[in-house]
């Protein structure tokens, strides 16, 4: 299975960062994985950027910058509201999946902990 170029994984949690992005390395989901513990530092990167990635992964509840503010700022910015999304939250409450679905470059909303199936499915749907 070919690999997605590049993705952002925008997550507050040190753990778990390491987890996923280990997981990602481990079973080749992407050629670059960049982090950040926010969507203003996120942010930012995005706007200095050559290369936008292919996808994001998105955390909700964050200091600084979070995952709702974050997607409310780049709704007016393009090609940056053109990236696909993916939340990725511990929230299991239906109004933030209501909610987060409703903008509409997000693609899904994802439950942790992230597994391998998540990740297959994505770089799956991605490819085709």
């Amino acid at each position: 299975m070919s690999q997605i170029s590049k993705v952002f994984l925008i997550e507050d949690d040190v753990v778990t960062t390491f987890l996923i992005k280990t997981l990602m390395e481990k079973i080749s989901f992407a050629s670059e994985i960049f982090t950040y513990p926010n969507g203003s530092e996120a942010l930012t990167a995005l706007q200095s950027s050559e290369q936008l990635p292919e996808l994001l992964f998105l955390d909700l509840n964050m200091p600084i910058m979070d995952g709702w503010q974050f997607l409310d700022t780049i709704q007016t910015i393009t090609p940056i509201s053109q990236i696909p999304i993916y939340i990725l939250t511990s929230s299991i409450d239906p109004s933030d999946q209501s909610k987060s679905l409703s903008f509409p470059n997000v693609k899904g909303y994802l439950v942790k902990p992230l597994g391998p199936k998540d990740l297959h499915q994505i770089q799956t749907s991605k490819i085709q």
